[in-house]
């Protein structure tokens, strides 16, 4: 079961990578980089986060009717670059893709976060989601450290966050792939 661990905790800190920077920076970035006040922090984060129910329905219907890899790894990519956009654009084009980031990389949930409790026996499970929570953080952990050093280096999120977009872009690969 070696190799099928390693393969989600990598996928998970691929993820992560990307997920806790653009999850801890959004805020900052809105406030320093598009000169949004805290009220209008607020407003986006409700209204562009809201809609991500809609790709959770979604993203499971499809996945049962056309199966989880390809779900899994369109949402996972669409998602992902439509996120590291936001980052990049402003008025409209902000909300935009922020919205429908949301609501795309929201598909990859039924899609993907099935696999832990699906392929390994129950008397690994919780060991084996264990791992792969704890390789997620780090993930998360190297994707904050290095987040904040670009950021600093470029002046800007924008190039920070395609860089970092780069590891849940692998991550779809190797949900094609493997």
């Amino acid at each position: 079961h070696y190799g099928r661990l390693a393969l989600l905790a990598g996928s998970a800190f691929l993820l992560n990578v990307f997920i806790g920077p653009v999850t801890q920076f959004r805020a900052e970035f809105l406030r320093d980089e598009r000169d949004f006040t805290a009220a209008g922090v607020a407003l986006f984060t409700v209204l562009t986060s809201t809609p991500g129910g809609i790709g959770i329905v979604v993203g499971g219907r499809l996945a049962e009717t056309i199966g989880r890899r390809g779900v899994g790894a369109v949402a996972t990519a669409v998602g992902t670059a439509l996120t590291a956009a936001m980052f990049a654009l402003g008025g409209l084009g902000l909300w935009a893709a922020a919205a429908l980031g949301t609501i795309v990389f929201a598909a990859h949930v039924p899609s993907t976060t099935v696999y832990g409790p699906e392929l390994f026996p129950t008397s690994l499970r919780g060991r084996a989601n264990g791992v792969i929570t704890l390789t997620a953080m780090g993930g998360s952990v190297v994707g904050l450290v290095a987040a904040g050093v670009m950021a600093d280096a470029f002046d800007s999120f924008a190039p920070t966050m395609a860089i970092l977009a780069i590891g849940p872009m692998i991550m779809a690969l190797l949900i094609v792939t493997r």
